[in-house]
C-alpha cells in the first residue's frame, strides 16, 4: 500500500512538466509547419511566374508563325500545327526569344554583333596614318620623328540577318561599319570619327551552292593577317595583302571529296576598282568604270577538314580593263594564290601570294595601277605597273586563350616597269613606289570569349623608284570586347 501511495504521489509531481514539455513540442512543430508552408507557397508562386512567361513567350511563338509570308507555305519551315507537335521546337524558338532581343519589321532573326576596340600607339619614324601605318617616309629637317596616340575609331558594327526561304535556299544578310572613315575639320574633330560602312551582303545558300551579291574583300584573295593593330584595313596593306572592299557577285558551288574534304569552284563579277580618289560630292568613273566592262575572276580551292593536320589550299585569276584618255585600254590582271595548314595542333601557317599587273584598285602595286610622266600633264600618257607580292604568317596558339602571331609581307613594282619614263610618277599625288616591306609579331590574350588583350610591334620599310629608302617602326596596345 505504501508503495502505490508513493508511485501515485512520484506522478502528481511529474505530471505538470510533463504537459509543459508536450505544449513546448508542439509550439515548435507547429512553427516549423508554418515555416515549410510560406517556402512552399513561395516557391509555388516563382513556378507560377515562369509559367506565366513561358505562356507569353509561347504566345509570341505562335504570332510569328502565324504571321510567316504565305509564299512560304511549301518550305520546310514548321507550321503551327507542327510547333504544337513539337516541344523541342517550341523550347528552341523561346530560347531565341530570351537571346535576341532585336526585332525588325520583317520579323526575322536580326543579331547585333561587333568589336568595341581602344587602341593606344607609340610611333617611331615618318609614317603615313598615325593610328594605323602604311608606309614610310624619309624624315624632312624639323620634321617630328614619331608620335603617340590612341583611338576607338576602328571599333566595329555588323548586323546580321537571317531571312526566309527563296527558291529553296536559306535567304541571310549582313553588313558592318566602324568608324575609320576621317576626321571631321572641325573642333575635337581628330577623335570624332566619321561612320564608314565596310562590307554588306545579301545571300541565298542552297545545300552546295551560295550566291553572294554585296561588298566584302575580293572573294579570290580570301584570307589576311591576324593584328587588332590593324581593323581599320587590314594587316599589310599595301604590302602584299590584296584585299579592298569591293561590289562583287560571286556564285560558289561545293563539291565533297571524301568524309572530310570539300572542292570549292567560285566565279563571280566585280567593280573594276581603280585607286583615283573621289571627288568630295557624287560619284565619278573610275578608269575600269568608264570601259562598261565588269572585272571577272574564279577560284578553286581545296579544303581538307582534319582535326591534326587541316589544310586549305587556293589558286584564283583576275581581269579587268582600264582606260586613261589619249591612251589605249590597258589591261588589269592577276593570278593568286592562298593557303592555310595546321602543323601540328598548336601551330598554324597561312599565307597568300600574286602576280599581276595594273592591280591598284585592289591594294597591290603598292596602290598603284600605272604611273605617268613628269611634267606631263596626268592620264596623257600611261604605263601599267607590273607587281608581285604576298604575305606569310606563323600562329603558335599552345593554349586556347593565347597566340603568338609573327608575320611578314611584301609588295614590289617591278624595275622595268618604273624605268619606262626617266622621271615616273603615281597617281593621287604620290611619287612612285619600288618596294614595301612590313613585319610584326603580336601576342594575343582572350582571357574570356569576349574579351581581348593585345600588343605588337611592327617594322615598315618603303623604297622609293629612285632607290631611296624609309623605315618606321609602332608599338601598339589593344584592349577589346567583343559582342
Amino acid at each position: 500500500m505504501l508503495l502505490m501511495r508513493l508511485i501515485a504521489l512520484f506522478v502528481v509531481c511529474l505530471m505538470p512538466a510533463w504537459l509543459r514539455s508536450q505544449q513546448s513540442a508542439s509550439a515548435t512543430d507547429l512553427a516549423r509547419v508554418s515555416q515549410e508552408l510560406q517556402e512552399t507557397r513561395s516557391s509555388l508562386a516563382a513556378a507560377l511566374q515562369q509559367i506565366q512567361e513561358l505562356r507569353r513567350d509561347l504566345d509570341e511563338v505562335r504570332a510569328q508563325v502565324k504571321a510567316a509570308p504565305a509564299a512560304e507555305s511549301n518550305s520546310t519551315e514548321p507550321t503551327l500545327a507542327d510547333a504544337d507537335q513539337d516541344p523541342s521546337f517550341l523550347a528552341a524558338k523561346i530560347a531565341e526569344l530570351h537571346q535576341d532581343k532585336v526585332e525588325s519589321a520583317s520579323k526575322y532573326q536580326v543579331k547585333i554583333s561587333g568589336l568595341v576596340l581602344f587602341n593606344s600607339y607609340v610611333n617611331a619614324g615618318s609614317m603615313t596614318a598615325a593610328d594605323v601605318p602604311i608606309l614610310a617616309f624619309p624624315r624632312s629637317p624639323g620634321s617630328p620623328n614619331g608620335s603617340i596616340g590612341a583611338t576607338l575609331s576602328q571599333t566595329v558594327l555588323g548586323i546580321d540577318v537571317k531571312g526566309p526561304q527563296v527558291f529553296g535556299a536559306k535567304a541571310a544578310a549582313d553588313v558592318g561599319v566602324d568608324f575609320s572613315g576621317g576626321s571631321p575639320t572641325t573642333q575635337y574633330g581628330v577623335t570624332a570619327g566619321l561612320v564608314r560602312l565596310r562590307t554588306a551582303n545579301a545571300r541565298l545558300r542552297w545545300s552546295d551552292t551560295t550566291l553572294t551579291i554585296g561588298q566584302d574583300t575580293p572573294f579570290f584573295s580570301p584570307l589576311s593577317p591576324t593584328s587588332y593593330a590593324s581593323v581599320a584595313q587590314p594587316a599589310f596593306s599595301w604590302a602584299g595583302n590584296l584585299w579592298v572592299w569591293t561590289p562583287q557577285a560571286v556564285l560558289e558551288h561545293r563539291i565533297t571529296a571524301g568524309v572530310d574534304s570539300v572542292v570549292t569552284l567560285q566565279a563571280g563579277m566585280l567593280d573594276p576598282l581603280t585607286e583615283e580618289i573621289p571627288s568630295f560630292q557624287d560619284r565619278s568613273p573610275t578608269s575600269g568604270e568608264v570601259t562598261r566592262v565588269p572585272a571577272i575572276a574564279g577560284r578553286f580551292a581545296f579544303d581538307h577538314h582534319s582535326a591534326t593536320h587541316p589544310l586549305a589550299i587556293g589558286v584564283a585569276a583576275y581581269r579587268a580593263r582600264h582606260r586613261y584618255e589619249l591612251f589605249p585600254e590597258i589591261d588589269s590582271w592577276t593570278v593568286n594564290t592562298d593557303f592555310k595548314a595546321g602543323i601540328t595542333q598548336f601551330l598554324e601557317v597561312s599565307g597568300e601570294g600574286y602576280k599581276g599587273q595594273a592591280v591598284g584598285g585592289l591594294g597591290g602595286g603598292i596602290w598603284s595601277s600605272v604611273i605617268f610622266p613628269e611634267p606631263l600633264p596626268p592620264h596623257s600618257v600611261a604605263h601599267p605597273l607590273r607587281s608581285v607580292g604576298g604575305w606569310a604568317q606563323l600562329k603558335l596558339k599552345p593554349i586556347s586563350t593565347f597566340e603568338i602571331n609573327s608575320a611578314i609581307g611584301q609588295d614590289e613594282n617591278y624595275a622595268a616597269s618604273l624605268r619606262f619614263f626617266p622621271v615616273p610618277f603615281g597617281v593621287n599625288g604620290f611619287p612612285a613606289f619600288q618596294k614595301n616591306q612590313a613585319q610584326f609579331v603580336n601576342f594575343v590574350y582572350t582571357p574570356k570569349t569576349s574579351l581581348v588583350l593585345a600588343m605588337e610591334y611592327r617594322h615598315l620599310r618603303t623604297t622609293f623608284a629612285g632607290g631611296q629608302s624609309a623605315s618606321g617602326d609602332q608599338v601598339n596596345l589593344a584592349a577589346g570586347v567583343h559582342f
